[in-house]
């Protein structure tokens, strides 16, 4: 009856320390990136929950920041200068964007590259372009 007793508790107790030390992978954090769309275009969103911030990248250019907004569980407002996009974060540690003009009006899967946040500095002469891709 003790041996029994003995491996309960130590069954609950490991249990416990595994459910404390899991990682909730699923925090909007870090940066996301796009497959190539149907027209080529690669999206980009570069993440800091420190400052609330965000940066959209399209093809490396700088299309749009803002802050954003935890609205419920995994529900997140991306308040742009140019766009306010709602998105919900995956089990995965994705989400989906739609942009209308890029990738036939279909959504964009944003997959989590890595949890630090990544910025381009390079200045490009065609950022106006890119910019209107975002408007509705």
């Amino acid at each position: 009856m003790r041996k029994l007793l003995i491996i309960i508790l130590s069954l609950m107790i490991t249990l416990v320390l595994y459910g404390c030390t899991k990682p909730n992978n699923s925090i909007l954090k870090g940066f996301y990136q796009s497959e190539k769309t149907t027209d080529g275009y690669v999206i980009q969103v570069s993440i800091q929950p420190e400052e609330n911030g965000f940066v959209q990248y399209i093809d490396n250019r700088e299309v749009d920041s803002g802050t954003y907004d935890e609205l419920d569980d995994k529900e997140y407002n991306l308040n742009g200068k140019n766009k306010t996009v709602k998105i919900t974060l995956d089990k995965d540690d994705s989400f989906e964007v739609l942009i209308k003009k890029i990738n036939g009006g279909n959504p964009i899967k944003m997959k989590n590259i890595d949890k630090v946040p990544t910025y381009f500095s390079t200045k490009f002469d065609d950022v106006e372009k890119y910019q209107k891709l975002l408007e509705e």
